[in-house]
Parts: structure tokens; sequence; C-alpha cells
């Protein structure tokens, strides 16, 4: 008994040291902080941080929601810091030989206490640096212009994918071929009779244009054919009057891309990703599949927020954060109450971004304290918030920004039918001339 009491007691008493020796480390690692100057690595990645040279050249003016976080920080742990930019404008690549490149290059070889970034968490970056606590959750995917409702003369068409047409037209001329063959068929066995036949061709065409019959088939092959086609043409009328209907109605617009995949197999839309970022090292490093044909066919900008006009103006799409996206989609739309970008509805991928310190940096557990404790008051998440709260309405799908449902059909929305009735018109009067030159010959 005196025995489990003592180890027990040694058992707390062992714990209380470790407990105060723990204090004991924070309270000598905050005092090193106490009067410091830090030098932290920044780019600029709008909201999260925009530099811009002084106007007298000495320095940077710095602003942006990492900048509000370190000015936090700056006053719970009694430093002061300035910001210095990668010489290469880089966030980070791990390369070949082990070495990064840009800020993450800079916490490797220890010339910054720190890099705001901020960086997105991976492992080949873990093994040159140090991260603290997650800052925020964000994906990754496509930014395009928006697509429009784009006038299409052979939109008629549309209700049925070309495959139904090509099944559609086989099972037609089928048809009329198995009633051209049952007639002949039939007069070689039954006594020839005046309009004894099996069926009319035309009547399949007749079927599907909703047109008179007036002679029904006399024979049982003939009806149960008509028949048939009746009851196909009454479902294949529905189907086309309906969908035609609400295309005409209802704005439909195409979006071209929804995915990486999509955008890996089409050509029509050129695309780029952020140099010198977690994509480009993900993309440069694949050495086959998907990611690879990406990095063949992409070419490479500084930023999206330096790339938002011409993006917008030269139709091309952009790799990168959902957070940027919007931040974009919100300022366009502040100042022209329009819905020019569209976000492809399937994310790459799902990351967690941070600060990155030099490998075991005394520093991060500090950083890391304060930084949960303004993550849990919902400071950082209303900020995030506030600078993208315009992009609501903008992501609505293409088509549906305004509310409006239904519209007023125009020349150009029926266009493709017109031109079938000119080319129509054009036909028949090119036959007439022709049969009207047949029978002058044929008198003479």
């Amino acid at each position: 008994m005196s025995r489990i009491r003592s180890s027990t007691l040694f058992g707390t008493r062992h714990l209380t040291e470790l407990s105060s020796l723990t204090s004991v480390l924070r309270l000598l690692a905050s005092m090193a902080l106490q009067g410091a100057h830090l030098k932290v690595a920044a780019e600029i990645w709008v909201p999260w941080v925009m530099l811009e040279e002084s106007p007298d050249g000495t320095g940077l003016n710095t602003s942006g929601i990492l900048i509000d976080v370190m000015n936090i920080l700056r006053s719970k742990l009694n430093f002061t810091f300035s910001v210095v930019r990668p010489l290469d404008g880089e966030w980070g690549r791990i390369l070949p030989n082990g070495s990064a490149t840009g800020m993450i290059g800079m916490n490797q070889r220890r010339e910054v206490d720190m890099a705001l970034g901020p960086f997105t968490i991976s492992y080949d970056r873990a093994k040159v640096a140090d991260y603290a606590t997650t800052i925020h959750l964000d994906n990754f995917g496509i930014f395009l212009p928006r697509p429009r409702l784009e006038k299409d003369l052979s939109g008629f068409t549309k209700p049925f994918a070309w495959q139904v047409w090509v099944v559609l037209g086989a099972a037609i001329a089928l048809s009329m071929g198995l009633s051209i063959l049952f007639n002949w068929f039939s007069r070689g066995w039954i006594p020839p009779k005046a309009g004894k036949y099996v069926i009319d061709p035309i009547y399949v065409i007749k079927s599907l244009l909703v047109e008179t019959i007036d002679n029904l088939p006399e024979m049982l092959t003939g009806r149960v054919l008509l028949g048939v086609w009746l009851l196909a043409a009454l479902i294949v009328q529905s189907a086309y009057q309906g969908v035609l209907t609400s295309m005409l109605a209802v704005p439909w617009v195409t979006v071209p891309v929804d995915s990486l995949d999509d955008l890996g197999r089409q050509t029509r839309i050129p695309y780029a990703f952020e140099s010198g970022t977690h994509l480009h090292f993900l993309f440069q490093s694949a050495t086959s599949g998907l990611f690879k044909v990406i990095n063949d066919n992409a070419f490479q900008i500084v930023s999206l927020f330096e790339e938002k006009t011409r993006m917008k103006e030269q139709r091309f799409a952009i790799l990168c954060d959902f957070f940027s996206m919007k931040k974009v989609m919100s300022d366009d739309f502040s100042m022209t109450a329009k819905c020019n970008y569209y976000i492809a509805k399937e994310p790459m991928f799902y990351t967690s971004l941070s600060f990155t310190f030099p490998k075991k940096s005394h520093m991060v557990p500090l950083i890391d304290k304060w930084l949960v404790r303004l993550l849990e008051s919902g400071i950082v998440n209303r900020w995030v918030h506030e600078y993208s709260s315009n992009a609501t309405v903008c992501l609505l799908p293409p088509g549906k920004e305004t509310g409006i449902t239904t519209k007023v059909l125009t020349i150009e929305d029926l266009g493709g039918i017109f031109l079938l009735l000119v080319a129509g018109l054009t036909m028949a009067t090119v036959l007439f001339a022709l049969e009207k030159l047949m029978e002058t010959f044929s008198v003479r």
C-alpha cells in the first residue's frame, strides 16, 4: 500500500516538475522575443498580403489579412518585424537536389525568421521547413471567364444528342426500305388490285410530322408497321417539343470546363497556373497522367490578380485557390455590377494554409499559441468573408445570375429554323425550274 502511494506521489511530483519545466521553457522562449526584431519573408497575395514600395523608397508599405495577424502577434509577444521579399518572387518549390526556391528556400537557409505566405502544407515542404497551425482551409480549382448565352443557329437540333438523330435517321431509312421491299414482294404473290400495297413508305415521315394519313393500310403487316411508327412518333415528338420549349424559353449556358479532366481534354480554352507555387511544383514533378498533360499545355503567370483583366478579355483559365477567385469576383461585381467570372464545379484538391519557419524554430509554439486564440475568436474567418462577400450572386450557375428564368425569343434565337426554311424554299424553286425545263423538252 505504501509502495503504491509512494509511486503515485512520485508520479504526481514528476508531472508537476515536468509542467513547471514546460512553463519555464515557454517563459524563456517568450523572453527571447521580448524586443526582438524579426525578419519576415512575404510576397504579394491579395488580400492575404499586399506590398507596395513606399514613396520615399525606404521600404515597403504592408497591408492585408496576414499583416493584421502579425500586428496582433507583435502586440502580444512584444517584437518588431520587417518584411523582405524573395528575389525570385516564388513561394517555394523543392528542386531535385533538395534545395528550395522562394520563401521556403529562405526558411531552409535561415535567411529569415519566418515566412507569411500563407503556404500550402505539403510533405515535400515539411522536409525543409516547419509549419505553424493552420490559418485557413481552402480548395484549389479552375477559374474561368464566365460562359455566356451564345446564339446557336443549330439550336433546334440540340434537344437530342447526335446519336439520337443518327439512330432516328437509320430507323426511318430502314422502315421506308422495308415498306418498299414488302410492297414489291406482295405484288408477287397477291393478285394485282388497284391501290393494293402493304404500306405507303411516306407514312413513316407523315407520322413524325403529324400529317394526316388518308388511307390506312389494308394488310395487317402494314397496320402493325404504321401503328409502331405512330406510337414512336408520339414519344419522339413529345420529348422534342418539351426539351426545345425549355431550351428556348429558359437560358441554358454551355459550360465548357467544369473539372480538371475537362480542362485537359479540351483545346479551345488556354489555361495557366501561378509560377513558384505548390501547384507549379505538383504539375512540374508529374511524369505521366493528367498532371503531365496540364503541365505540358499550360503557361505560367505571376498571379491571378495581375492577370484578372487580361484573363477576362482574352478568355483563358487560371488554376488557383477558391478564396482568390471569390475575391476577384467580389471586386469585379462591386465595380461592374456584372458577373464576369466562373468557378468550375469540381475542385482539384482541398488543402491547409499556414506560416512557415526554419526547421526547429523556437518561435513555432509561441506563434501557435496566439494563432489558435485568433482562430477560435473567428476574426480571421470574418476578415476572409468581408473580402469576398460580394461574390455570392456570381456563384450561381451561368444564366441564373439575375434570377430571370424566361426570355423573349428573338430572330437570332430562331435563326436556324428560318435558314432551314430558306434552304427548303430555294430547293423547291430549283426543282420547279428543272421540272418546267423537262416538260418543255418533252413537248418538243
